[in-house]
């Protein structure tokens, strides 16, 4: 091999025997303009003028190459581009310029990696030989291993530095890098492991295992993210954020609590209504239209308490995912968002507890190896003991109170053999609130998952997944003669099967099918044994089985070039039941039922089918920069019925039918991305906009609760949501943070019936209940030293829309009658907020038993009386309800043994 370069540039230089007068490193400039002139020509010139000579064989035909060019460009430059446009290249060899083809080129490459002047035995050398072809990308494989406890490390950042190239490794630690044959520094990050860089040689596809070691001390900067920097710009897939839990643990706590979900709350194009509200919205879409899983296991609370706290123990995450368009084929059943968090495996090695003790809640969890290496568990619990505080309460009716809350977390993962792995995770939670000692209320969620991981290949992935799902809302009174029981809820038996195959490095194919099975409450009021006012009412139970199957392909048209795209093909059928044919000629009620349709348990009473394309495409515009558009399809089947902007304990969901269609979300989005220095900066603009068919709304005056006509009293309409997101973060230094904000409208449209009683507004666009045009955050993290960090979160938001009476009348004994205004004409005032933290961490030594942190928060700290709703009494009057008005302090300790 090392002969076959200098015989072949040999045979160039006794055709053109020139000596180069000057070094190949100096820049080269064009003295004259050039229009379509032979090459041959150019290089004379260049030869006369600027004393450079080039090398090239006679016979290549070269004087057919053309050159145009204007005085003062770059020679060498120009004539690189021109030689590339015909196979040919151009390089520098022992102080000369040489042509060569591609032959010439590989033996070139080659060469240069065995004799690099700078040192070989700085780099590892990756294959063996020479490349098969050194323009196309070969494989680099390998493990993120923890190095003390020789475990896989899952979600580790992979990448080539200065390239746009990055992996995050799987659940086995496992990934592969696809890079052009040539010297890379290959940088591996992990949260709480200190990051290392390997310098290569990459000549053909080989493996690469890593060793990570803790990070022992934080010294004079942090970084805002285990994951690759640049993620930013390289992630493929428009509108997908990654948080991991350095991250969220960086941001200011509630009560000492870390919640990822408020934490996503600070980014453009998410947010919430408000104090005491459950759920977010993303994009101008409600709260029911948010697909939330934990481990795979659908989630239909994504909160505790009202809000206040978040249903996922920040102990147990891995990382967490928010799609904001709808995501890949694999995710359906919302339209739109997907947030995914993924929980962690227990510690195969060693055992291990973990918690925090605070003024408000509790949680602790212990992990270990049930059997070592092979089979680890991690089981974790919560409490919230909040009675005491509500104690010293003026206000009757809240010292009278009591509220509280636990959750349970059990994962057991098992590895059977290096393709074989199973895991089985369960969760737990209970919440209850007690109002004035007479109305309680109570909200549980019960899921249970088995997963089995099956590696066919390095290229072949097969995941089997069995979910149970089971989320129950009750409201009990105990008053004397008023005591009932009302509950309702949504159970869901899901079966999945999802392929992973990379067909080649520039194409990775994920396909799959799921079913899910539901059976929905829609209410039971059950009165009390001393209540001879009330009956009972059941209202029936309805099922539905919806499935799917997916293709998606991620393809990696050129190293700047990608395109992620699929198509998700669902059906949705509901079984059983009775539905209510309508009077075409009269507005849908009780009065206008036509006909009484039955069907027994089992037999399909509606059908639906539905195609899902989606599509996005990343075009690297630099290294540091990407533009990226999408469009994303996406079908609903069920929905959350609601009179309220929040979730709260009187909602619930029902299926699509005879009578309520599924919705349909169509949803484009553009955006430029942006680094700096290093990816020191990182600066981000999208726009989207989305058109939903068939959303859900009720008529003036409709009965929501309880209803066994409620399909007289819902409409369906369009909705309408476009935005503007802006972005910028600091990810390294003693500051690091982002300023997001979000300029967006959510409007409604109920115009398809002939009926003036079933539209809303005259048919007119009106503001959803949750349109904040105006959203701003910023997040910030100062490093004070190497122990003490503050942390700033600042909130603002455009108030959210009411309906308010606008005039009222006295009629007969009636205090008065209000006639209120077009739906959603006003606005409550505008929301801001301003958070502050404080982490201590223990003492720096490495051979402590305890490794622990204070945190002192301050929730609200200029004490905002920030408004969560306006209501009115019978005369008018109106009323402001701000759930905190005051600034609210909370103290935790956190410990590791």
């Amino acid at each position: 091999m090392k002969g076959k370069l200098p015989l072949l540039l040999f045979f160039i230089l006794i055709h053109h025997s020139f000596v180069l007068s000057q070094t190949t490193h100096k820049q080269i400039f064009f003295q004259q303009d050039y229009s379509d002139t032979p090459l041959p020509e150019v290089l004379e010139d260049l030869k006369s003028e600027s004393g450079v000579r080039i090398y090239y064989k006679d016979d290549w035909g070269i004087d057919a190459f053309l050159v145009t060019a204007q005085k003062g460009s770059d020679a060498i430059e120009n004539i690189k581009t021109l030689l590339g446009n015909y196979g040919y290249s151009l390089i520098p060899y022992r102080g000369i310029y040489v042509i060569v083809n591609q032959e010439g080129l590989e033996s070139y490459q080659y060469e240069q990696w065995r004799e690099d002047d700078s040192g070989l035995n700085e780099y590892q050398l990756i294959g063996v030989g020479k490349p098969d072809n050194s323009n196309l990308p070969v494989p680099l494989s390998g493990q993120i291993i923890d190095a003390a406890e020789n475990k896989p490390l899952i979600g580790a950042s992979v990448m080539a530095v200065d390239t746009a190239e990055g992996v995050v490794s799987d659940l086995d630690g496992e990934f592969t890098l696809s890079l052009v044959p040539g010297k890379y520094k290959i940088l591996v990050q992990y949260a709480g492991y200190e990051p290392k860089t390997i310098p290569i040689q990459l000549i053909n596809g080989g493996e690469l295992d890593i060793k990570l070691f803790n990070e022992t001390l934080k010294l004079e900067e942090v970084t805002i993210s285990a994951k690759s920097q640049d993620i930013s710009v390289s992630e493929k897939i428009a509108g997908r954020e990654i948080l991991d839990i350095a991250v969220i643990r960086s941001l200011p706590t509630f009560m000492g609590e870390v919640d990822p979900v408020k934490s996503l709350i600070s980014l453009p194009g998410v947010s919430s209504v408000g104090e005491g509200s459950s759920g977010f919205n993303v994009r101008g879409g409600d709260p029911g239209q948010n697909l939330v899983m934990m481990d795979g296991a659908i989630v239909y609370n994504s909160s505790h308490l009202f809000g206040f706290f978040g249903a996922f123990n920040s102990d147990l995450i891995r990382d967490v995912e928010l799609y904001k368009g709808g995501g890949p084929a694999n995710f359906g059943g919302r339209v739109s968002s997907v947030l995914n968090v993924n929980l962690r495996n227990g510690d195969s090695r060693d055992l291990k507890v973990q918690g925090g003790v605070g003024l408000i809640s509790s949680r602790l969890l212990l992990e270990g190896p049930l059997k070592k290496d092979k089979t680890s568990f991690l089981v974790s619990g919560r409490t919230a003991y909040p009675n005491w505080m509500l104690k010293q309460m003026k206000d009757p009716d809240l010292y009278q109170s009591e509220a509280g809350f636990y959750d349970l977390n059990l994962k057991i993962n098992h590895v059977i053999d290096e393709k074989n792995v199973f895991s089985f995770s369960g969760y737990l939670s209970d919440d209850n609130f007690e109002f004035a000692s007479d109305t309680s209320y109570v909200w549980k969620t019960k899921a249970a998952i088995l997963k089995w991981d099956h590696r066919l290949s390095n290229k072949f992935l097969i995941q089997t997944q069995a979910v149970v799902s089971d989320f129950q809302s009750n409201i009990s009174n105990t008053q004397n003669s008023y005591d009932f029981a009302y509950q309702s809820g949504i159970l869901n038996y899901q079966g999945k099967v999802d392929f992973s195959y990379e067909l080649s490095n520039a194409h990775k194919f994920d396909f799959g099918v799921s079913s899910l099975y539901y059976v929905f409450n829609n209410g039971e009021f059950l009165p009390g044994a001393e209540n001879s006012v009330s009956e009972e009412i059941i209202i029936p139970q309805e099922k539905a089985i919806e499935s799917a199957i997916y293709i998606n392909d991620e393809f990696t048209i050129s190293p700047r070039v990608s395109l992620v795209y699929g198509v998700r093909a669902s059906n949705y059928m509901a079984l059983g039941g009775t539905y209510y044919e309508f009077n075409p000629n009269q507005p849908r009620s009780i009065a206008s039922i036509s006909d009484t349709l039955n069907f027994a348990q089992g037999e399909v009473a509606k059908s639906y089918l539905g195609l899902e394309p989606r599509a996005s495409l990343r075009w690297l515009v630099t290294p540091s920069s990407s533009l990226k558009v999408s469009y994303f399809r996406t079908k609903q089947y069920i929905h959350l019925i609601s009179n309220t902007a929040a979730i709260s304990p009187v909602n619930y969901w029902k299926s699509s039918g005879y009578n309520l269609m599924p919705s349909v979300a169509d949803q484009y989005t553009l955006g430029f991305f942006k680094n700096w220095n290093d990816n020191l900066i990182e600066v981000s603009a999208e726009g989207y906009y989305k058109n939903i068919q068939h959303v859900v709304d009720y008529k003036n005056a409709a009965t929501i609760l309880l209803n066994e006509t409620l399909d007289a009293d819902l409409i369906q309409g369009n909705g309408e949501a476009y935005g503007l997101e802006l972005l910028i973060r600091k990810n390294r230094g003693k500051l690091t943070g982002w300023v997001g904000y979000t300029y967006s409208r959510s409007l409604r449209k109920f115009d398809q019936s002939r009926f003036p009683e079933e539209n809303i507004n005259d048919g007119i666009y009106y503001p959803a209940n949750y349109d904040k045009p105006h959203d701003l955050s910023v997040v910030m993290n100062y490093q004070m030293s190497r122990r003490f960090s503050m942390n700033m979160n600042f909130a603002y938001s455009t108030g959210r829309p009411i309906t308010v009476p606008v005039s009222k009348f006295q009629y007969e004994d009636i205090l008065s009658v209000l006639n209120y205004s077009e739906r959603n004409k006003y606005r409550v005032p505008d929301y801001h907020r301003l958070d502050l933290s404080f982490t201590l961490k223990s003492g720096l030594r490495k051979d402590k038993f305890v490794d622990g942190e204070w945190v002192l928060s301050f929730y609200n700290i200029y004490g905002r009386k920030n408004p969560f709703s306006v209501y009115f009494n019978q005369r008018g009057n109106a009323f402001q309800l701000s759930v905190l008005g005051s600034v609210f302090p909370s103290l935790t300790y956190n410990f590791k043994l």
